[in-house]
């Protein structure tokens, strides 16, 4: 057992990069303020921090989780922008070629060199070049080549979904930013002005969008107002933290000065990623088969390359419409169609059921695996739940809670209400996760309290009050009733034992519970969940 561990020297001909890399991120954990995981996440790819923060949620609701990956979109956009503005300002062709070279060597640098980078450069660089060079085609047989390159020295490539979001998202630049910036040549000076940013970002997700959805059971509805809003808000924030970052590794002195403006600059971009991101239903989750998506994406690709030249903004606010009001029906109108039903929900090892009854719905845990969540949801048609029980604060029962607030509405959390006061530490983090998706926080709930769920009735039957600091002997008990035809009776009722065991079982027959339709037996169907009188 190594008592006092001491960190090893890295070594190798790219030590010191990572070293300049670990300078930079501390330079902005230090001096960036509440931006700095913002800043380490667009210039040097770290995302833990702003995963931790909570703001990575709010960037991928708003769908722009791009904008803090290290990706083909992500260098794409930035290049691109960069470039264009330097054009703006009647930089020569060289000066502005030599910087964006420069640029993305920074970036290189101070994203660590991981593959993922190299790609993304390396198919920005070639793809840009050959549309600077004025001949579309050139670009095209670049991007094709590095892709046949990538694969060849490394075939898992050919199955990489980076390497496949970061492809897609160059080919949309070099395809579809051109035509995209055409639509708002006819909006005098400002429209001329804003044509070639917007069509950079929009053309980075033209490909992506819907094979994305598949992949991460997630779709942003709000990504296209999104990516329009925050592009050039991307595009400064992650320049000025660029520059700041190589300012303060040559001068640390300077560090603070460069991190406050690297940070005021960055400012921005958070703000309107958190307004976006609380819009209702910015992102919904959805079911969707990978391959269908891969064709109707290229259909439409297809489709849109015919188009050309001749399709127009007005064509293009029509079939907007036609995408809003098909989103309105599905999210307003068809859950309500839904009967009375309780639906155990797919999320590998963990519990998650929902229960819905109408334009009701309660989701009892769920589970940790938060795509199986998001696709399960997806796959039910959910976008808002009035509540969520969190029988008790087990990593199976509730680590993806956080994640619910990415694809649906939630009106409240509930747990055992000794959970409000207990000092343990996941309890804590429970509450905390609850703070985080509902304005009202974790709410408690106890004996004899009752949730009314359409034709439903929820009621506790357990604990009476915590003996295991919110373990499994304090799992919330619940027995829910249906009156389906609303007659005054109960027609059948269901008891969720959470993690309950045999002891907490017991105590609840004795308690007088009585025969119940469905039992979900605790602890996952271990044996441990049940009694020699129930089994």
């Amino acid at each position: 057992v190594v008592e006092h561990p001491e960190p090893v020297a890295q070594a190798g001909p790219l030590a010191w990069l990572r070293g300049l890399r670990a300078e930079a991120i501390g330079c902005m954990a230090a001096h960036g303020g509440d931006q700095a995981p913002l800043l380490q996440a667009l210039v040097c790819g770290h995302r833990e921090p702003i995963k931790q923060s909570g703001e990575y949620d709010r960037f991928k609701t708003a769908g722009l989780a791009h904008v803090v990956a290290v990706s083909g979109a992500h260098l794409a956009i930035v290049v691109a922008v960069l470039g264009w503005a330097l054009r703006r300002l009647r930089a020569p062709y060289g000066l502005t070629l030599a910087a964006l070279l420069a640029f993305t060597a920074s970036y290189l640098v101070f994203a660590g060199i991981p593959i993922s980078a190299v790609r993304a450069a390396i198919m920005v660089c070639l793809a840009l070049l050959g549309r600077a060079s004025g001949r579309r085609a050139s670009a095209l047989g670049a991007l094709a080549l590095c892709v046949i390159a990538f694969v060849a020295c490394d075939p898992a490539a050919s199955v990489s979904v980076s390497l496949f979001l970061s492809a897609g998202s160059t080919l949309g630049i070099v395809l579809f930013a051109p035509l995209i910036a055409s639509w708002f040549g006819g909006a005098g000076r400002i429209g001329k002005a804003l044509g070639e940013p917007l069509g950079l970002t929009l053309g980075s997700n033209v490909v992506t969008q819907l094979p994305a959805a598949a992949l991460f059971s997630q779709l942003p509805l709000i990504a296209p107002v999104s990516n329009i809003v925050a592009g050039p808000l991307f595009s400064l924030g992650c320049v000025a933290g660029l520059v700041a970052a190589v300012g303060s590794c040559a001068v640390p002195a300077a560090a603070p000065v460069l991190m406050g403006a690297a940070s005021l600059a960055a400012w921005p971009l958070s703000a309107v990623c958190s307004a976006l991101a609380a819009v209702p239903f910015a992102s919904v989750a959805v079911s969707l088969p990978l391959v269908p998506m891969v064709a109707l994406s290229a259909a439409g690709c297809l489709a849109l390359w015919v188009a050309w030249p001749r399709l127009r903004p007005g064509a293009l606010a029509l079939g907007a419409g036609a995408v809003a009001a098909a989103a309105f029906v599905a999210i307003a109108v068809l859950p309500g169609l839904h009967g009375d039903a309780i639906t155990m929900l797919d999320v590998g090892q963990g519990d998650a059921f929902l229960i819905r009854s109408g334009r009701a719905s309660v989701l009892i845990d769920t589970g940790n695996q938060d795509s199986m969540l998001r696709e399960a949801l997806g796959r039910e048609g959910v976008y808002a739940l009035d509540a969520v029980l969190v029988t008790h604060p087990d990593d199976d029962h509730c680590a993806s809670l956080g994640a619910l607030s990415e694809v649906v509405s939630i009106g409240a959390v509930y747990a055992p209400a000794d959970a409000l006061g207990c000092p343990c530490e996941h309890c804590s983090g429970l509450r905390q996760s609850a703070s985080a998706i509902a304005p009202s926080g974790l709410q408690g709930l106890s004996v004899g309290d009752r949730l009314t769920v359409g034709a439903f009735s929820l009621g506790v039957v357990w604990p009476r009050a915590f003996a295991d600091e919110g373990g499994n002997a304090d799992s919330l008990c619940v027995v829910a009733k249906l009156d389906a035809d609303a007659d005054g009776m109960t027609d059948w009722r269901a008891l969720f034992c959470g993690d309950a065991e045999a002891e907490q079982l017991q105590a609840i027959v004795d308690a007088g519970v009585g025969p119940v339709d469905i039992l979900k037996v605790g602890h996952h169907g271990s044996r441990a969940g049940l009694t020699d009188q129930v089994a």
